[in-house]
């Protein structure tokens, strides 16, 4: 699956975030590795952006990241229990980790075509987070700006500065 895609977004998202727009105050290590931590920075930051599309727009999209992971740590960290030659559905299981219990198992069906649609969705998802990261790097100037001018409004300099990007994710 594309994934790859959708995790260079957020962390080009999250070193520019770091670096320029503050998020060094939510934490001050730059999470790397677990997507969930990921996602939790990204998440408080936006909080802090006053312009509401935008504020709105990064949560929604990290959650349709969250569904599609879900559906990515099924196929990749499962395993192939039962299948028909000539069906194109297999019968998987896999282990989930959890605080609660040593162990548990999740059982589930797949089929080939449920494979291309993930891999699909994930490569749109990709696209929509390498956006979402170039559409951050625009609001550096666009922050500069805003300092300089406090009551103008971020979608008026916004749009003015020709920055679709940060709306449009």
């Amino acid at each position: 699956i594309s994934w790859a895609q959708i995790e260079l977004g957020l962390d080009c998202a999250i070193d520019i975030i770091h670096r320029f727009l503050g998020g060094h105050k939510i934490v001050p290590a730059v999470p790397r590795t677990s997507l969930y931590r990921k996602i939790e920075y990204i998440r408080k930051w936006a909080k802090t952006i006053p312009e509401p599309t935008f504020r709105n727009a990064v949560p929604a999209l990290l959650d349709e990241i969250e569904t599609a992971a879900e559906t990515r740590h099924d196929l990749i960290h499962g395993i192939i229990i039962k299948q028909e030659e000539g069906t194109g559905e297999a019968e998987m299981v896999r282990v989930i980790h959890s605080a609660t219990k040593p162990v548990d198992k999740k059982y589930y069906k797949v089929t080939t075509v449920q494979i291309l649609r993930a891999a699909v969705d994930a490569g749109k998802l990709g696209g929509r987070s390498l956006q979402m990261g170039t559409g951050i790097q625009d609001l550096i100037p666009l922050l500069t700006e805003i300092l300089k001018k406090p009551d103008a409004s971020i979608i008026e300099i916004s749009r003015a500065r020709r920055y679709p990007r940060l709306f449009s994710i």
